[in-house]
């Protein structure tokens, strides 16, 4: 499929769609713990649920993409995604409300659908900056979801933020159905085969290991963020609405043009550069955040910077990792984005547990150790990533591996 008929801006829309179903219940924590009688940061658990979720819709969804039609997998996800939507906003009652949300989880694996869906289809010398297009769109669901569930939940109770989310899911997926070109055919591969190749990846590609081990930590980095965030800005000294707290989500568009940055030198080789500036802007805005207690104006300059940090270092892994074993993209997303989403588990339940033990305070710490170990463990391994990029330039190794991984 040739650059230009790549429907960037249509996947971009999947992406943004899909993975604002993981974020809209960040900024509502504070009404849905009053609601089901949460006390605490233990509503903060139900954002591990709905992120347990992801990581089996990762690794059982994703890499059905390297055997099937992308097309035919990202409107069945929508649909889904869609239907326990609309379970989470009718049912009433912790359980029932956290089952949805594991289904909601799974489903939303769409987004990174949409990101292997270009990822494959894109030429080497642009994929990072495709990619960027989708990951702008990506940024944008993440950016916009937080103000809308806000908003919405002040207007109307939280429970129809996820009932409008349910009509947008299905809408999308009618216009996939029709817009969205079909793949050209693959090869045949048992599930059991790509999971097994999967390993093989894992075992055999050491960027594929340390760029997921790097996005375990920046993700888990935002999840500590954004599981207490709301809790923190609800009490004293903000003591700010739900609504209120959604348009910080409007900071994130740091991110959205950190990703078109980062893309464009990645592309021209400067993903070490930028894999060290994104987890300087990770350690160094918690640490800000913990000196500072009082300032609502510091407080939104420091939620850009961590969300420009957090998705600087989430595309400057992914522009690595895509170009091993080409024809493998989802089997190499499942192994990263597994890493990626048990990051956010243990952030976010680390955050959970910490913000009840000690408050805003103590998470704090916990995100600048996160940002701070990011950069140990890339400096460690920086020279020999450069030798295992430059194999790959020069001596075609990933492609043999990617043959054994269609074998």
């Amino acid at each position: 499929m040739p650059t230009k008929r790549l429907p960037s801006l249509l996947l971009a829309v999947v992406a943004g769609v899909g993975v604002a179903n993981t974020y809209y219940l960040q900024p509502l924590l504070h009404v849905v713990s009053v609601s089901l009688h949460l006390s605490g940061g233990n509503a903060g658990f139900l954002v591990t649920v709905t992120q347990a979720g992801f990581v089996l819709g990762l690794a059982v969804l994703l890499p059905l993409g390297d055997r099937f039609d992308r097309r035919l997998l990202i409107v069945v996800a929508l649909a889904l995604a869609g239907l326990f939507d609309l379970g989470a906003g009718l049912v009433s009652g912790v359980i029932p409300f956290g089952a949805s949300l594991i289904g909601v989880g799974v489903f939303s694996v769409v987004a990174q659908l949409a990101v292997t869906y270009v990822a494959a289809a894109a030429p080497v010398e642009t994929r990072a900056s495709e990619i960027a297009k989708v990951m702008a769109g990506l940024l944008a669901g993440i950016v916009l979801a937080r103000t809308y569930s806000g908003a919405l939940s002040d207007l109307a109770g939280y429970h129809s933020v996820f009932l409008v989310a349910a009509a947008a899911s299905v809408i999308l997926a009618a216009i996939v159905w029709v817009r969205l070109p079909v793949e050209p055919a693959k090869d045949s591969l048992a599930f059991v085969a790509m999971w097994r190749d999967g390993i093989l990846l894992l075992r055999t590609e050491p960027i594929l290991r340390l760029r997921s081990f790097l996005g375990m930590l920046s993700f888990g980095s935002f999840s500590i963020f954004w599981t207490t965030m709301a809790f923190a800005l609800s009490a004293h000294p903000y003591h700010l609405s739900s609504g209120l707290i959604g348009l910080f989500g409007f900071a994130g568009l740091a991110g959205v043009l950190s990703a078109r940055v980062v893309g464009a030198l990645a592309d021209r080789g400067h993903a070490a550069l930028t894999t060290v500036i994104s987890f300087s802007l990770i350690a160094l805005s918690y640490l800000a955040f913990y000196l500072t207690h009082d300032s609502l104006v510091i407080f939104i300059v420091l939620t850009a910077t961590l969300d420009a940090g957090i998705q600087g270092a989430q595309l400057s892994n992914q522009s690595l990792i895509y170009r091993l074993a080409p024809g493998a993209q989802g089997r190499i997303t499942m192994v990263y984005m597994v890493f990626y989403f048990v990051g956010g588990v243990i952030g976010s339940s680390l955050a959970s547990i910490l913000y009840g033990i000690g408050g805003w305070g103590d998470v704090t710490i916990a995100g600048t150790l996160a940002g701070g170990l990011g950069l140990v463990v890339w400096g460690i391994f920086a020279t020999r990533e450069r030798r295992w990029v430059n194999a790959i330039d020069h001596e075609g190794a990933t492609m043999q591996i990617g043959q054994e991984c269609g074998d």
